[in-house]
């Protein structure tokens, strides 16, 4: 469906859980409002879709936003002081930066079940062991704020020693492109006063790495529109290649820290099957993909990675484990 459908559809299917599933319930009436100025008069809008601030914690003081059976564990990882701010992620049930601490936060439990999950998703048997699961992880290696949404560090098979995987995962909901204005410091480090022209933080690995056929990630002039709305910089691919570009700067050894240097990498984006604004982006960005770079990408949706997830997890290890994948296909399932 078109993306705007489906992000109206998500809206009132998280209104609806929100007022009436126990695992959130607090009422249809208790939502927050926002303040607006469009000439020179004010509105005040509902928003259903979030959850008040004095509301958002349940009667333990956990967030409501999280699954119950793991909702004690996840507030106090994302209460620690050094972590990331946590207003919209806690409030707002449209946005996806909660959706990383629901579905993969809980997979630490079950490591071997985690390695079984990802080489079923990668395709064949490359993982030994899973090492880590992180949320919300910057390796540093573009020296921006790119960040991976879920990283999962692991230990290739077969292998000699010191041999390191690594999965860097974007997780989406009702999310579509970010457009950069002109005055951006994402705008300037990626256009000049001619065109497109990446700096060196990203033009280095993009060529370097071997994983982006050339043409789209060239010096592009303005007056090229065709070429600059292939480009990997033009908003509807952006992110997506900044991910993957990631990944290959770990690849190369740009990331500060020595256990980020990587000897093989998968970008994989994780969404919702009728999210309109993924018909067709795949297909696309593949297309700017070099033999090699089309190996390091994957990409699936909720409906299908829920179900493997079912096989692929222990019940000894996981508590609550079918209640858990049910809450999870029961809230992001449209």
């Amino acid at each position: 469906m078109k993306h705007s459908e489906y992000k109206s559809r998500a809206r009132q299917h998280q209104i609806d859980f929100k007022v009436s599933n126990p695992e959130i319930g607090v009422g249809r009436n208790l939502y927050p409002t926002r303040v607006i100025s469009r000439n020179n008069k004010t509105y005040i809008i509902d928003v259903e879709s979030s959850l008040r601030p004095e509301d958002c914690r349940d009667e333990n003081g956990n967030y409501r936003i999280f699954f119950s059976g793991f909702r004690e564990e996840i507030t106090r990882e994302i209460d620690r002081p050094e972590s990331i701010s946590k207003r919209q992620m806690v409030t707002n049930l449209l946005r996806s930066e909660h959706i990383p601490y629901n579905v993969f936060f809980p997979m630490r439990k079950d490591l071997a079940g985690a390695a079984r999950l990802f080489n079923k998703i990668l395709g064949g048997d490359r993982i030994a062991a899973i090492d880590e699961i992180l949320i919300e992880y910057n390796p540093g290696g573009l020296h921006d704020g790119t960040s991976f949404d879920v990283y999962v560090r692991y230990t290739p098979k077969n292998c000699e020693n010191n041999k390191t995987g690594g999965i860097g995962i974007e997780v989406k909901y009702t999310e579509k492109e970010y457009p950069a204005t002109r005055d951006s410091k994402e705008w300037k480090e990626t256009h000049d006063g001619s065109g497109i022209h990446l700096n060196d933080n990203y033009r280095n690995p993009s060529y370097n790495c071997g994983w982006f056929k050339e043409e789209y990630i060239r010096d592009t002039p303005y007056y090229n529109v065709q070429d600059s709305d292939a480009h990997v910089v033009a908003n509807r691919y952006r992110q997506i290649w900044r991910n993957h570009l990631l990944g290959a700067s770990m690849i190369l050894g740009l990331s500060p820290d020595p256990k980020d240097k990587l000897t093989e990498f998968t970008s994989l984006t994780v969404y919702p099957r009728d999210n309109g604004h993924f018909d067709n982006i795949w297909t696309e960005y593949e297309s700017k993909l070099t033999p090699a770079g089309l190996s390091t990408f994957r990409h699936i949706t909720y409906e299908e990675l829920f179900p493997i997830m079912r096989e692929c997890f222990d019940p000894a290890l996981i508590p609550n484990l079918d209640k858990w994948l049910d809450y999870l296909q029961e809230r992001y399932y449209i």
